[in-house]
């Protein structure tokens, strides 16, 4: 492991980072939730009290993270909601990859409103020939962490942001709206993998996902050859920025400083 890290310290680069207590705290209150368990098919979909729709389960969910949210001293609000699009209804005929354990469609954080600092995720709700006894809620519960620790990567750059320039976070906030180095105005999925602070989410993403399957070494060993077999957010920085070397550059050199603070 030594020689590992002696021979990638070129790499090494500030990234922005999320305490453990919170990621702890929230992939445990969605376990503990159970809200798989609730009703979450197509037909269940309906306006929730907050006028969003939604359905049983991802209101529970929604609960579950909100008091967990609470609980650790956060001024963090987390919107769930469900699509009522008929196409993304998950079920054994999904093309996307996602059945049976990926419920996700989106999330995004949506910055200061109130008081509270939004992070929204959107669901699939799932079809009535959904078969639970393949479904695995482990993996569900990793996917829903995996995107919530996303959201609060940009919580935290807003964060440092607004404290490095001494004005408010709803300030710093319309700042970074308006600046074509943090917000993508191209469109395309380069121009968005590109920009600085989604390469900081997405290596601390694909952090996750390395050192759920591999050791630190050997996650090392997969980004030092650009194994073209990876998985995950590695695959989809690979195959989109590969004409773009510099770019994928500086998430390699994200990805190594992200790998090396989560192992520890």
């Amino acid at each position: 492991m030594r020689l590992i890290m002696e021979s990638w310290r070129r790499f090494v680069t500030e990234a922005t980072a999320v305490p453990d207590e919170q990621k702890a705290g929230f992939k445990q209150a969605i376990t503990a939730s159970n809200f798989w368990t609730q009703p979450h098919t197509e037909d269940e979909v309906d306006v929730a009290s907050d006028g969003e729709m939604s359905t049983p389960a991802i209101e529970v969910l929604m609960d579950a993270l909100n008091a967990k949210a609470e609980e650790l001293n956060t001024d963090l609000y987390f919107l769930l909601t469900v699509t009522d699009d008929e196409q993304y209804t998950l079920g054994p005929d999904d093309t996307t990859g996602g059945y049976p354990n990926n419920w996700m469609m989106r999330g995004q954080y949506r910055g200061p409103d109130k008081g509270k600092h939004v992070v929204w995720l959107e669901f699939r709700p799932i079809s009535d020939d959904f078969n639970m006894e393949e479904f695995n809620s482990d993996e569900l519960v990793k996917k829903i962490s995996l995107t919530l620790n996303h959201e609060l990567v940009h919580y935290y750059q807003l964060k440092k942001q607004s404290a490095s320039k001494g004005i408010s976070d709803e300030d710093a906030w319309e700042e970074l709206l308006d600046d074509p180095k943090q917000i993508d105005k191209s469109g395309t999925r380069g121009g968005y993998l590109s920009r600085h602070i989604e390469v900081d989410a997405f290596a601390h993403e694909a952090a996750e996902e390395l050192l759920d399957k591999y050791s630190p070494e050997e996650a090392l060993d997969l980004i030092r050859n650009r194994d073209r077999e990876a998985e995950g957010v590695v695959a989809d920085y690979i195959n989109t920025l590969s004409d773009q070397p510099k770019e994928l550059q500086k998430f390699w050199k994200k990805l190594y400083t992200q790998i090396k603070d989560q192992s520890r």
